[in-house]
Order: structure tokens, then C-alpha cells, then sequence
């Protein structure tokens, strides 16, 4: 949500700042408008930051945890399994190396990930859940 709201106020900022401009020089149609491509990047930087990690929750997470991160039933391995919410206070209150560990090795019914993601994707996938998927940050 923070994310959204930063994002937003980039680009109302980048419109006033290109609407102010435009007022005040003479009008040439002949000029690139290359003032307005170092702001509009700010917000697709912002989003462009977890573009990977959000591809390995789609591959990885997605089955079980749901594409918005709400767990409930799954099926895996023709069993119907309860999958937690990553978003729920319990989620929330495990710490950054508790949720790596997870990923990491599995618990309960999770698989573990240690042998299809490198160390450095868990890592991203755990900045991932706080930032994006929880929203802290």
C-alpha cells in the first residue's frame, strides 16, 4: 500500500512538474521531452526492485499461498492441505531468519526450498513478503 501511495505521488509530482514546465517555456514542437523520462522512472524502479522475487513467488508460492498471498485449501499431493496467510499476524510476527529457515528447509506440510532457489532468492523472496506482500517498510 506504502508502495502504491509513493508510486502515485511520483507520478503526481513528475505531471506537475511537466505541467508547470510547459507553461512557462514558449511552445516548440521541435523539443524532445526528455525532462519527463527521469520521473516517470522513479515509480517503475520502485516496482522493477521486486519484478524477480514476484516471478519466484509466482513459480514457487503461488500454488499453495494464492496469487494474493492468503493461503487457504490447497492441493498438494492429492492431499487438501491448510496454507497459512503470509499476511496474517502470525506471518508477520516471525523474523526475517525464521522465515528464511522456513523457505528454506520446509515445515509441517512446506516443502522445503533449499534445492530449487539459491540462498540469495530466498533472502529476496523473504524482502519480498515483508515489503511487498505485508506491506512493512
Amino acid at each position: 500500500m506504502k508502495l502504491t501511495l509513493l508510486a502515485l505521488g511520483c507520478v503526481a509530482f513528475a505531471l506537475i512538474a511537466i505541467a508547470c514546465t510547459e507553461t512557462a517555456k514558449p511552445t516548440n514542437t521541435s523539443t524532445p521531452r526528455a525532462a519527463a523520462s527521469p520521473a516517470a522512472a522513479a515509480p517503475t524502479a520502485a516496482v522493477d526492485e521486486f519484478a524477480h522475487a514476484k516471478a519466484l513467488y509466482t513459480k514457487n508460492c503461488e500454488a499453495c499461498h494464492g496469487p494474493n498471498a492468503e493461503g487457504g485449501l490447497a492441493k498438494v499431493n492429492d492431499k487438501q492441505i491448510k496454507v497459512p496467510s503470509l499476511k496474517a499476524d502470525h506471518a508477520i510476527k516471525h523474523t526475517d531468519e525464521q522465515l528464511t529457515k522456513m523457505i528454506t528447509n520446509g515445515e509441517e506440510q512446506m516443502p522445503s526450498f533449499k534445492d530449487k532457489l539459491k540462498p540469495e532468492e530466498i533472502s529476496e523472496m523473504v524482502r519480498y513478503i515483508r515489503k511487498v506482500v505485508q506491506g512493512k517498510g
